[in-house]
């Protein structure tokens, strides 16, 4: 059984998947080099790829809403039937039911002729997506985003193979109740305030709240943004008069509107929970969304005592959007069996792979202060690296974080690093998506301002040669961490070793290890004297 899954929002991505195993899922920034990209995909040339063709699909899952591309087209698909549009009862305040009326089943033309077609709720691709790759049999899950299919947030559950029913009461309140919108309160702030590129604001803000101190003042009018003008910057000035207002990050009233958000969404994060916790007594915890990659928050909840357990998915994002529909239809739809188990997040375009005969040369590199650049086996889906198209670095670097930032990353001062880690940490962070307490004295490269940092924890089982690289470095230098940050430099994930190669010999990267073997000379490619630049990639504001 081969199922096609496609989403062309932002963040567009498809899935292959036959028999309920992923073939690949590729998402188009990755292989049009432009972040966050949407619209349509060549899918023509990835079925042939991957040695499928147009007779061989099965049934299609799509998100239903039509989203133009860059040169005006729409996409090319045609669709008759009833959908799951027709019924707007889900759009009523406290809404609460089963998922039959929030996917439908339609005939869908494209490639010229004509499929079975599984149209899928947005937030329900989101919870599919979480439970089915989650390690839990049965489990609450709580998504929350900038909006889709005329919602921003959404409690269900699960069981087996089975959504069993999904609730859009939470975040309603205020005149006329109007659902909390926090994700696109974070991207307009950051896009209008502080002149940042919409869908990359969350993820630059949240590392700048940690230098600020949440003030109430601050919170009450964002919560009043997040009900009633979400897509609007924020409007204060720090003497509380009313005005759009440029925001410096280097201001410490900036900082503290960053602060007073993140705790805003934690406060609400831990309301949802006890919503979810009263309305359906389960033990476990999923949380998914592109919100849900809110480290402080997913932290907070895990740590509130009301569940036994929490897991957040590798693609939280839009970007694992197809990956959802996709087993939405494979499990809920055609009634497949399924066995529990954390799924792995390399579902991306294979590298080829490396010999663990580098590790030596590796660690050796990394003793010596050197950054190393890995890009081998199949891309992380995802928005972290996970070790397949990583940078690393020793940790213990007290330059570190400033080095990478300035001449590798070619990014803001205030952006904090992750680690990959051996040990207990005591949180689920398999994907980066929680934070821990480290020492700044003794790892200042990965600690950030407040004292903490997001781990990926690697443990048996994981990717054998992570495991055997971390294991080595520990046994050389007694530290179990490794700095490990995403291979790109203003641009998407890396995909190929010929792309981590070009973004190698234009930055200060030292080290590239690839299938094609070590590479240490540039030949002058790069001055580590001159002052970064931007790198000449494509983005956009939507």
């Amino acid at each position: 059984m081969r199922i096609l899954s496609l989403f062309y929002g932002h963040d567009a991505n498809c899935t292959l998947m036959e028999d309920g195993q992923a073939v690949v899922v590729l998402e188009k920034e990755r292989l049009t080099r432009v972040k966050h990209d949407k619209g349509l995909m060549d899918i023509e040339s990835i079925l042939e790829a991957y040695g499928w063709n147009p007779d061989s699909i099965d049934i299609v899952a799509i998100s239903p809403w039509i989203k133009p591309t860059f040169d005006g087209r729409i996409e090319p698909w045609r669709l008759e039937g009833k959908s799951y549009q027709a019924h707007p009862d889900f759009k009523k305040a406290g809404w609460a039911g089963p998922v039959d009326a929030r996917y439908s089943r339609q005939r869908i033309k494209l490639f010229g002729r004509w499929y079975e077609g599984i149209a899928v709720d947005h937030h329900l691709a989101h919870v599919a997506g979480a439970l089915f790759t989650s390690p839990f049999e049965t489990a609450g899950i709580l998504t929350a985003d900038g909006g889709g299919d005329f919602r921003n947030c959404a409690l269900a559950w699960g069981s087996g193979n089975k959504i069993e029913e999904i609730e859009y009461g939470w975040g309603y309140e205020g005149r006329g109740k109007l659902q909390l919108n926090i994700g696109r309160t974070w991207a307009s702030i950051g896009e209008y305030n502080f002149d940042m590129m919409r869908l990359e604001s969350a993820g630059k803000l949240m590392g700048l709240a940690s230098y600020g101190t949440p003030r109430e003042e601050i919170v009450d009018a964002l919560k009043q943004q997040m009900l009633y003008h979400p897509f609007s910057p924020f409007l204060r000035d720090d003497a509380g008069r009313f005005g759009i207002v440029t925001l410096d990050p280097q201001e410490p009233f900036a900082q503290d509107v960053c602060a007073s958000l993140q705790q805003l969404t934690t406060t609400l994060y831990l309301e949802a929970a006890a919503r979810l916790k009263a309305w359906r007594p389960v033990d476990r915890l999923v949380l998914t969304g592109g919100c849900s990659m809110n480290c402080t928050a997913n932290t907070a909840v895990h740590k509130s005592g009301l569940f036994a357990e929490t897991w957040v998915p590798a693609q939280p994002h839009d970007g694992g959007i197809s990956l959802g529909q996709a087993l939405f239809v494979w499990h809920h739809v055609l009634n497949r069996p399924r066995v529990a188990r954390a799924w792995p997040p390399y579902l991306g375009t294979d590298a080829g792979g490396i010999g663990h005969d580098v590790i030596a040369d590796v660690v050796r590199f990394l003793e010596e202060g050197k950054s190393v650049g890995l890009c081998y086996g199949r891309a992380e889906s995802g928005p972290r690296a996970l070790g397949h198209r990583s940078i690393l670095l020793d940790p213990r670097l007290a330059d570190g974080r400033d080095r990478l930032n300035r001449y590798v990353k070619q990014r803001e001062w205030y952006r904090p690093f992750a680690p990959m880690v051996l040990g207990d940490w005591g949180v689920p962070s398999k994907y980066m998506s929680y934070i821990v307490p480290t020492n700044a004295d003794k790892v200042p490269a990965v600690t950030h301002v407040d004292g903490t940092s997001r781990p990926q924890i690697v443990a048996a089982g994981d990717d054998p040669f992570i495991l055997d690289l971390l294991t080595a470095w520990r046994a050389k230098t007694g530290c179990s961490l490794l700095l490990n940050t995403s291979f790109n430099c203003r641009e998407p994930l890396v995909d190929t070793p010929e792309q981590a190669r070009a973004t190698w010999r234009r930055t200060g990267l030292d080290i590239l290890v690839s299938p094609a073997g070590i590479e240490t000379d540039k030949s002058g490619a790069y001055d580590l004297t001159s002052k970064a630049e931007p790198s000449p990639v494509r983005s956009y504001k939507i």
